[in-house]
């Protein structure tokens, strides 16, 4: 017996949280009745499950596809407007749907898929897969505003904050890599006007270890399996603290320094000074020694032989 949200998810009729919509909604029945239960828990082979009056079918072979999606296009099943989606772009699969979403003026990766539960491991902001965006701004950030991007900017009643954030191309329109691993709505661009730096284009060029390099604008693959692999193995979340303890470490270069400095300064103290105070005390001692001592022997002994010889010819 499983909960019913995950065989939903797993059948690829949408993804957990949707399906748990649905659910809520009264749209799902069991056996003939009608559950809204979220709790509820079923047999996947031996129930009669069925969506909106359609039977539940058994799980269809999973579909994993990477897409660029060009600026224009909606990243949802339909659109109440009859403008292009990106289902327009990839075959027609059963039970296929975009993992998270992408504004229609950004352009950029979009997983599509009929696993529910990859969508879920891949999109929730829990597991903390990184989303790689880059942004052309208005300016040229500097070093204190890119500072203000990780710590986090105040915007609407909200705090925004990004995980990285770096200059990639500098000039009069500077283009801005900001790494973020939520989802929220408009959230890099919220997050760059904030700090006084407007988007006038955005794309995301990453997902997890999954890049852009190869895939033209509209263009779509499948992931291998490795890259599957590799974006639920990357989107296991660490222990809270210590993430915590990564962002103070990340977020505090400062004290670093301060103890390698220290460290080094130190060492720096002892090493060189003790070894010059040797060395100048073994060169002036074999100063005072040598020179000295050899003097007054060779001046004595010049000294006799001098005075020797004046005697026998006297």
């Amino acid at each position: 017996m499983e909960r019913l949200q995950k065989i939903l998810a797993r059948a690829g009729v949408a993804s957990r949280r949707a399906a748990e919509r649905l659910i809520a909604e009264g749209r799902v029945s069991i056996n003939g009745e009608v559950v809204r239960e979220l709790g509820t828990k079923a047999e996947e082979g031996r129930d009669e499950i069925h969506v909106d009056g359609v039977r539940l079918r058994a799980a269809p072979q999973k579909v994993y596809l990477l897409l660029n999606k060009p600026r224009g296009v909606v990243a949802s099943r339909t659109d109440t407007q009859g403008r292009e989606t990106v289902m327009d772009l990839v075959p027609r699969i059963p039970g296929l749907f975009p993992v998270g979403r992408l504004d229609l003026t950004t352009e950029g990766l979009i997983l599509l898929t009929n696993d529910g539960e990859f969508a879920q491991r891949v999109a929730h902001p829990s597991f903390e897969v990184p989303r790689v965006y880059h942004a052309k701004v208005r300016g040229l950030p500097n070093a204190a505003t890119l500072e203000r991007l990780r710590r986090g900017v105040p915007f609407e009643g909200r705090r925004l904050a990004a995980d990285r954030a770096r200059v990639v191309a500098a000039g009069n329109n500077a283009w801005v890599e900001v790494v973020l691993h939520e989802g929220r709505q408009h959230e890099v661009r919220n997050l760059l006007l904030a700090v006084g730096h407007p988007v006038s284009k955005l794309r995301r060029v990453a997902i997890g270890p999954v890049t852009d390099r190869g895939l033209g604008r509209g263009e779509y693959r499948p992931l291998s399996e490795r890259e599957r692999r590799l974006l639920l193995s990357g989107g296991v979340r660490a222990p809270a603290t210590a993430t915590r303890a990564r962002e103070r470490a990340r977020r505090a270069p400062a004290a670093r320094p301060r103890v390698r400095a220290g460290q080094a300064a130190g060492r720096a103290r002892r090493a060189p000074a003790a070894r010059s105070r040797v060395r100048a005390g073994k060169a002036a001692g074999r100063g005072r020694r040598a020179p000295a001592a050899r003097p007054r022997v060779r001046a004595g002994q010049a000294a006799g032989r001098t005075r020797r010889p004046r005697g026998g010819r006297s």
